[in-house]
């Protein structure tokens, strides 16, 4: 009797100890080994997700050009007449004060910045019964003031002179164009910076097109004005612009020749 109930214990004991054992094979959610490794999942960069080194741009600095027409009803009869059917070298709305925007267009196309003195000389002579010969002194304090308020790196006054086509016109490689020449008063300390402008720009523009500049006339002594308003900058040309006989055309190319030679000559040196 006691055997057997030995053998019912031993029995029992060997049960109890199989059993965890035997829950533990069996397929339940939560019966993973604490000690498997669970697997990392593994990442691969590609050369475009490492974001590459910003370009190094050269900074340049924006080459501002300021424009004012003393003469300002100046105009050329090829296009008055166009446009009022009379041969005019004056008029008070087709005149080269009229051709702002048409300038501006080309100097931004060289990457130069246009400014303009919003001021009509000549409306403004019309207005106060002022004399012609008056114009740079009525046109002086209004551009000393832009000057005083901004820097600019060129000023130009633009002229149409008074010579006739067969002066102011240069036929190159089948095109026409409206000739330039520059005027540099000699009166007043200083004049050589404007003077040396002058002839870097004229050779600038016969380096492009041989024969566009009819070159620079000094103009000095009695008789003669002698400043122009130049000597409130050591960088401003008078510029003449073609003549009474000149088309739209052609000065049309001759502004982008000149927009292109201010560039060369001045801007790309800066830089």
């Amino acid at each position: 009797m006691c055997l057997q109930k030995l053998k019912r214990f031993t029995i029992l004991l060997c049960l109890l100890f199989s059993l965890p054992i035997l829950i533990g094979q069996l397929p339940f959610p939560n019966n993973k080994m604490a000690t498997e490794k669970k697997e990392q999942p593994h990442f691969v960069y590609a050369a475009t997700d490492v974001p590459a080194p910003a370009p190094v741009m050269e900074q340049i600095e924006p080459f501002h050009v300021l424009m004012l027409f003393t003469h300002s009803h100046e105009s050329y009869k090829p296009i008055v007449e166009q446009t009022t059917g009379q041969k005019a070298v004056y008029d008070e709305n087709t005149n080269i004060y009229s051709m702002q925007q048409m300038m501006a267009h080309y100097l931004e196309l060289n990457d130069i910045t246009p400014h303009f003195v919003d001021f009509d000389v000549m409306t403004e002579i019309n207005l106060t019964n002022a004399k012609f010969h008056q114009a740079y002194k009525i046109a002086r304090p209004v551009l000393a003031n832009y000057l005083q308020e901004s820097d600019y790196q060129l000023v130009i006054d633009f002229h149409r002179d008074s010579a006739s086509k067969k002066v102011t016109t240069l036929k190159h490689k089948d095109e026409t164009y409206a000739k330039i020449a520059f005027v540099v008063g000699a009166d007043y300390a200083g004049f050589e910076s404007n003077l040396g402008h002058a002839n870097a720009l004229s050779e600038q523009l016969n380096s492009i097109v041989p024969g566009i500049s009819r070159g620079i006339m000094k103009k000095q002594g009695t008789g003669v004005n002698g400043v122009y308003n130049q000597d409130l900058s050591p960088n401003m040309l008078l510029i003449e612009f073609g003549g009474i006989d000149n088309t739209e055309q052609e000065l049309q190319r001759t502004m982008a020749v000149l927009a292109q030679a201010i560039r060369l000559a001045f801007v790309e040196t800066i830089v």
